[in-house]
């Protein structure tokens, strides 16, 4: 879904919100309903795996950009309201698909959700529409992507996606190991998607109120700092849900507060495309983290009963993000020189 935002924000800029959006939905619907007659692991590799990636990515890379277009004076409120439906949507679908995987099992299930994914974003899709125009020439890719801000942004991708799944992942397996149930475990990524639903709203607020950078860098700086404490320290529920509220709502900024930071760099015309490049580096992130976090905790944790090899990498990797906005926020002041580049 990241790597192949890089190829839909031309694709976009060239055919249109609403083909891509909804060449998305059908290959979404596809790539499921395919998966769910699958007999063999690298059949839903394929399948729920690469193809679901890329009509993911069709929807994804559109949706996240149009908002921009459409608003200016409330950008970040509307950016924040948008993206909040993911968080809604993972609540949602997590639940649901529990549910279902009781009841009708995996493949009637993977069924039940192509065909919820093709009318939900399909009739979505239906409503997606230009308001600006294509700079003549379309965007100049080769230049945005050496723009020294693009790199420090898609750096910061990569640095939270490096480790922004740790909670995600271990926190149910931490809440497992104090003797909690597999249900009350999993109803932490409930939890989480609750607090992402609320912070991405939240997070256009704060935008608002100190900026976008500021608000950003700060968040990450939070996160780095609460993964740490509360992965070593805490051992109870009540510590597990704090968390899980907190981190979802804060860990959200990076998908309200970066459209907006890409918007005022690159305006509302090249913000797909640069939105494309960004996520190639979260994607690379996510490729490296999350095999590295499960190799980590194998190695060092998981023999010693404890979490503290996972949590100090979730630190540095946030802890990075964090920092690199605060760079960002110094090119910023002093402008794009190159010298001032050279030395960061």
């Amino acid at each position: 879904m990241l790597g192949g935002s890089v190829t839909t924000g031309p694709l976009t800029e060239r055919f249109g919100f609403r083909p891509v959006a909804l060449a998305g939905a059908v290959t979404c619907f596809l790539s499921l309903l395919l998966a769910s007659f699958a007999n063999a692991l690298w059949q839903l590799v394929l399948t729920q795996g690469v193809l679901f990636g890329i009509g993911a990515a069709c929807i994804f890379s559109p949706s996240v950009s149009l908002v921009a277009q459409w608003h200016t004076k409330n950008r970040p409120l509307a950016t924040g309201l948008a993206v909040a439906g993911s968080g809604a949507g993972g609540m949602i679908f997590t639940e649901a698909t529990q549910r279902m995987m009781s009841s009708i099992g995996h493949k009637w299930t993977l069924r039940a959700l192509s065909l919820i994914i093709l009318v939900v974003a399909g009739t979505a899709g239906m409503f997606y529409k230009r308001r600006v125009a294509v700079p003549r020439g379309g965007t100049d890719f080769r230049s945005m992507i050496k723009d020294p801000r693009l790199v420090i942004v898609g750096l910061s991708g990569f640095f939270v996606n490096v480790s922004y799944f740790i909670p995600w992942y271990y926190l149910p397996t931490a809440a497992l190991k104090i003797g909690q149930t597999r249900q009350a475990a999993n109803n932490l990524v409930l939890f989480m998607n609750a607090g992402s639903t609320v912070g991405r709203v939240a997070a256009a607020f704060l935008a608002i109120a100190i900026g976008s950078i500021n608000s950003i860098a700060a968040a990450y700086i939070i996160c780095a700092i609460l993964v740490l404490v509360v992965m070593l320290a805490v051992k109870s529920m009540v510590g597990y849900i704090v968390l899980s509220v907190i981190y979802g709502g804060l860990s959200a900024s990076f998908i309200s507060i970066v459209p907006l930071i890409l918007t005022t760099f690159f305006g509302a015309q090249g913000v797909t495309t640069a939105m494309g490049i960004m996520n190639m580096y979260c994607s690379i992130g996510v490729l490296i983290g999350n095999p590295s976090q499960g190799a980590i905790y194998q190695q060092f944790d998981r023999p010693h009963d404890s979490f503290t090899a996972i949590a100090i990498w979730g630190f540095v990797g946030l802890a990075l993000a964090g920092i690199s906005y605060i760079s960002l926020k110094v090119l910023v002041i002093h402008g794009t020189d190159k010298r001032i580049w050279s030395k960061m």
